[in-house]
């Protein structure tokens, strides 16, 4: 599976920041004010989370405000939530119209200013953030782990309205495939020299193995199924018990991988 490049990561961003600007345009009224996979937040609030977000990126200035001298990161769980409520806050009194011309305006913005990063500076661990983001790479937050976020909240709009969820190969089975590049990296160790299967089903699915040697266990699960047990937002034990996932093979290994199958979104 080839590695994500600075230069894709540009171009998947800019199709899932169309993608995501095209469901907002569709929805009305109550639409805004559903609850989320995001326990604490309602589509609304995700749009205010990926407009701040986005902002964030625009200038140095707005950068250090939301990421370094946010009071809220040192009030909150975790720094990231400090964040995300930094920037929902700053815009409560938006309309949702305000919103998505916002989004509209520094989405592109936040891009282009990503893409200029230069590699040296990529390279460099992220400031402590805390878990799940940790001391990763700068370059794989703003390449991977951005697209990524804008994805799975457009997965939690869609299921939160109703709206079908536009999926291709080229661009959400490309996602698909990074998220098992990550989870390549993290759940070999649990294996204990084993190797699974992952079938996902769909036009953004396929079918991949981690682990070395004859897989002794395989996960068949739906797209979007998948996507929402490796981002935690629902557990293994929900996906079992509404037969979201059917496990064939060697049961007790599978479990292992199916507990394991999250990684950062």
């Amino acid at each position: 599976m080839p590695k994500l490049t600075h230069a894709e990561a540009g171009v998947l961003a800019r199709e899932e920041l169309a993608r995501f600007i095209q469901l907002l345009e569709t929805l009305e009224g109550d639409d805004w004010n559903q609850p989320t996979y995001c326990t604490q937040w309602t589509v609304r609030d995700i749009l205010a989370h990926q407009a701040g977000a986005y902002s964030g990126f625009t200038s140095w200035s707005e950068f250090r405000r939301q990421y370094v001298s946010n009071p809220y990161q040192k009030t909150e769980k975790a720094p990231i939530d400090g964040i995300n409520r930094r920037q929902i806050e700053d815009r409560a009194s938006k309309t949702t119209s305000e919103l998505i011309e916002e989004l509209r305006k520094v989405g592109p913005k936040a891009i282009e200013n990503r893409q200029k990063l230069p590699a040296l500076l990529r390279a460099l661990p992220v400031m402590p953030m805390g878990p799940p983001v940790g001391n990763a790479p700068i370059g794989y937050l703003t390449d991977d782990i951005y697209p990524r976020d804008t994805w799975s909240h457009r997965l939690d709009i869609s299921h939160a309205t109703g709206r079908e969820m536009v999926l291709t190969p080229e661009h959400d089975g490309r996602l698909t495939a990074l998220i098992i590049q990550d989870l390549a990296r993290k759940l070999p160790s649990k294996l204990s020299g084993q190797a699974v299967v992952y079938e996902i089903a769909g036009p953004a699915g396929g079918t991949w193995q981690i682990g070395k040697g004859n897989p002794a266990a395989t996960l068949s699960v739906k797209t979007l199924d998948f996507h929402l047990l490796a981002s935690g937002r629902i557990t293994a034990e929900y996906a079992q018990n509404q037969n979201l996932v059917t496990i064939t093979g060697d049961a007790e290994l599978a479990q292992i991988a199916l507990e394991n199958t999250i990684v950062l979104y």
